[in-house]
């Protein structure tokens, strides 16, 4: 027999063969001749669980420090933070009862490779912004700080296009600011640069 028709096979052959490769749902079950499954666990999610868990007691914590409001309040100033941090704490028990219970092997191959191709350059980029902003926030105002971070995080996220991220972050800054300060009375940092309206 040549090597030309040892390389062609016949349709049951090319079954079975595709039939004996293990899938890593039976590589974790350890059936015979099955590939090792991934190794370790992911761990990724489970410590974005629990951070995601603590988030949720600290803002119940901080709403029970709130202070009461008047008596004849019938909603006081505790009740939406009280419902933001149980809504925190029920979601963030479900996503650390999944993250600890074990996964499909085949989504835990797809977050691992994704773990592998994440890129971390934007995400320190992105962070070190926040932290910026959140330094230049009260001495150069809300909306200048603001305007300037818009066009930053999108620049940092691919846009290419410097000047239409600036007119659209400065034109949303604004319209946030005239809403909140001017509408609701609720005052941000105005900044080295006062409004005239």
């Amino acid at each position: 027999m040549s090597a030309r028709e040892e390389a062609v096979s016949t349709p049951d052959e090319a079954v079975s063969a595709q039939n004996d490769v293990a899938s890593p749902a039976e590589a974790a079950a350890g059936v015979p001749g099955a590939a090792a499954p991934p190794d370790g666990p992911l761990w990724g999610p489970r410590l974005a669980a629990l951070l995601f868990l603590a988030a949720g007691v600290a803002v119940l914590g901080w709403a029970f420090a709130i202070p009461e409001g008047a008596i004849d309040q019938d909603v006081g100033p505790r009740a939406f933070p009280l419902l933001v941090g149980v809504g925190l704490c029920v979601a963030a028990s479900v996503c650390v009862v999944q993250a600890f219970r074990g996964s499909d092997p085949v989504l835990a191959e797809q977050a691992r490779e994704e773990a592998r191709l994440t890129e971390w350059r934007p995400v320190a980029a992105l962070l070190a912004l926040l932290v910026g902003y959140l330094f230049a926030l009260a001495p150069c105002g809300y909306w200048q700080s603001t305007a300037v971070l818009f066009a930053l995080v999108a620049r940092v996220l691919g846009s290419r296009r410097l000047l239409r991220d600036a007119l659209i972050g400065l034109v949303l800054a604004l319209a946030v600011y005239f809403l909140f300060d001017r509408l609701l009375g609720i005052h941000l940092p105005p900044g080295i640069v006062r409004l005239a309206f």
